[in-house]
């Protein structure tokens, strides 16, 4: 029975007939034959979805075990587009160049709902575009995230919550200070306004922001240890009570480290009567030992002491604030510091929310 040329030739790739010549490619193409068996047992074993795909048709041309777990077709994926074997979650087909339409080398990545034999889930699409022999391919890899993006999720719910029961926390401190002390409470809220007003000045990220709103909103929650009596004296303190006074930085600092508050929000509330040549108190800090916090809640509330009324004097005028900004500069006060502030009263800041009269 005669061979026809493609017998032929394979015939002569093995050593066998008359095309075959006196070397024998059998060994090599059985070894080659056994690497791509090999390749393929390997990446059916991978746990991440492994496709390869003809641009820019879509053709899908192989796919591994993991891959064909997601297709909606059976049998071997050579010669079906892409969009006829992955449906997003939504029931979409999915298009690589919807997905990828500019794919970057080395590399592309997006997040994907996919439909699966175990219903929607989410995967890490990465995607690479490889050339062979002039001929473009895409390589697109799904590696399941569904279990890691759950635990995300939750994760980012339950901080939401804390975060809410934080700032109920500081709402209710806040409210139980102003009703042992309307002055006090009302500093609170000024000082929290106008020391946002300075962090935003100083090109604060919101997170530190934050912080800084959570301070001034606690810095006096000490006075809660402080006599009433002395809180209304209506003049000058006696050194005792000054004393007495001067604690509830301390008693503050001490209640915020107790209720597990961070080291950073405890610390600014424990500081925020230093200044800057070392005079103020509870420690007796200078300069840049001062936390950054206390520095920028100790300037806004010393602010709000002198724009308002207190029971041992009455608010000073704008201009004398500014001027007593201008001989702190420095001495007491944080220069950049006091500089946005002295900014942010000759343009009008208002301490009042607005609405409020």
């Amino acid at each position: 029975m005669p061979f026809d040329e493609e017998d032929a030739q394979l015939l002569a790739l093995m050593g066998l007939g008359a095309k075959s010549g006196k070397k024998s490619h059998y060994p090599e193409l059985k070894r080659r034959l056994a690497e791509l068996e090999r390749m393929r047992t390997l990446l059916d074993h991978a746990g991440d979805a492994i496709m390869l795909v003809t641009l820019p048709e879509e053709f899908l041309e192989f796919g591994n075990v993991s891959a064909k777990t997601l297709m909606t077709m059976s049998g071997a994926p050579g010669g079906r587009r892409l969009r006829d074997c992955l449906r997003t979650a939504g029931g979409r087909p999915v298009s690589l160049r919807e997905l990828f339409p500019e794919p970057r080398n080395p590399e592309s990545r997006a997040v994907l709902s996919l439909l699966s034999m175990g219903g929607p889930r989410r995967f890490e699409a990465s995607f690479r575009v490889a050339l062979d022999s002039g001929r473009e391919s895409g390589i697109l890899i799904l590696r399941d995230q569904e279990e890691q993006i759950s635990v995300q999720e939750l994760l980012a719910s339950s901080l939401r919550e804390v975060e809410a029961e934080r700032i109920r926390t500081i709402s209710l401190t806040t409210a139980l200070v102003e009703m042992k002390d309307s002055y006090t409470g009302r500093n609170q809220r000024g000082t929290a306004r106008l020391a946002a007003e300075i962090a935003t000045g100083l090109g604060m990220p919101p997170s530190e922001v934050d912080d800084i709103v959570t301070v001034s909103l606690l810095h006096d929650v000490g006075m809660m240890g402080v006599p009433s009596e002395i809180l209304n004296i209506p003049g000058p303190l006696r050194p005792i009570d000054r004393l007495l006074m001067q604690e509830h930085c301390v008693i503050g600092g001490d209640l915020l480290v107790k209720e597990g508050f961070p080291d950073r929000i405890s610390a600014a509330v424990l500081h925020h009567h230093e200044r800057m040549d070392g005079s103020g108190y509870p420690d007796g800090l200078a300069g840049d030992s001062i936390p950054l916090a206390a520095r920028i809640v100790g300037l806004a509330d010393a602010v709000e002491a002198m724009l308002n009324h207190r029971p041992y004097r009455p608010a000073l005028s704008r201009e004398r604030v500014l001027l007593e900004l201008a001989d702190g500069r420095g001495r007491l006060f944080d220069p950049e510091v006091t500089d946005i502030c002295v900014s942010l009263l000759s343009r009008g800041f208002s301490f009042k929310s607005p609405g409020e009269v």
